[in-house]
């Protein structure tokens, strides 16, 4: 069973970490889509890979209350959370424990229970991104007056001197989930048309792009792809994107303030172009 927490506006939602939902809620609310070029249709079909907890579920469920999301979580204590927080969002959004890739079959991930965003089936990227953290939260990071002010939020600054605390919190055990691929996944819930494709794996991007055939390219009109391995793989990621005729837009992800080589890439093709205000 799942703990819960309250957002910013009041609203109680299942969680891992009560001190995880912070940090996480704010790097969602705060990243405008539109600014980036993609739309959000009041009533399109969404797929969120690497949901985690359902928090960028729950954004979209917000501003597409008529949409469909389909949410995708390989690790058991998140995908419990967010398969409590799909419930109450109601029969639009359908949670499932799996994780995408390019083939079916199993996989096996490094588990945070401590940080269970940093769950990653690539334990460099695990290695990487906790080194980040770190960083931020010993303050040796360029990080903002706002994401400093989201990690205070949390307590966690108050427990830095607590050894144990912080050895619990980056720890990891081995996780095995089940694994495939977004070709099968459309063909079973019947999708025509994916309006945004969400890809969060902490090191398994590519695992998922390679799970594209090239017949379901052209039906998939926009993504958004956060990519952890460094500066060559965003470049050639964004470059396969561009090949396949979309519009790319690069920006760091606040975990680059802890020198973690974390990027987004948004991307849409030109004829997307009814922008909806987030």
């Amino acid at each position: 069973m799942s703990q819960t927490t309250t957002l910013p506006d009041g609203r109680t939602v299942h969680c891992v970490n009560a001190y995880e939902v912070g940090y996480g809620w704010h790097e969602v609310v705060s990243d405008d889509l539109t600014e980036r070029g993609l739309d959000l249709p009041a009533d399109g079909t969404y797929f969120d890979v690497g949901a985690n907890i359902g928090l960028f579920c729950l954004r979209l469920h917000d501003l597409c209350p008529d949409g469909r999301i389909f949410a995708f979580e390989p690790m058991p204590a998140a995908f419990e959370a967010l398969k409590d927080n799909a419930a109450a969002m109601g029969d639009k959004v359908k949670a499932n424990r799996l994780a995408l890739g390019s083939a079916p079959g199993q996989a096996k991930f490094d588990h945070y229970p401590a940080l269970s965003a940093l769950s990653t089936g690539d334990s460099d990227v695990g290695k990487t991104l906790a080194d980040g953290l770190k960083k931020l939260l010993f303050g040796q990071g360029d990080a903002s007056a706002d994401i400093r002010a989201v990690i205070d939020s949390t307590g966690t600054y108050e427990r830095l001197g607590d050894e144990e605390f912080i050895e619990h919190l980056f720890k990891s055990e081995e996780v095995t989930a089940d694994v495939d691929t977004l070709d099968n996944l459309v063909e079973r819930f019947g999708i025509d048309t994916i309006d945004l494709l969400k890809i969060d794996t902490e090191g398994q991007e590519r695992a998922v792009l390679d799970g594209i055939s090239p017949t379901l390219w052209p039906r998939i009109r926009q993504l958004l792809v956060e990519v952890h391995r460094g500066p060559e793989e965003l470049q050639e990621i964004r470059a396969e994107l561009e090949e396949h005729g979309y519009n790319t837009v690069i920006e760091d992800h606040p975990m680059a303030q802890g020198g973690a080589p974390v990027f987004h890439i948004y991307a849409h093709r030109p004829e997307s172009a009814k922008y909806h205000r987030l």
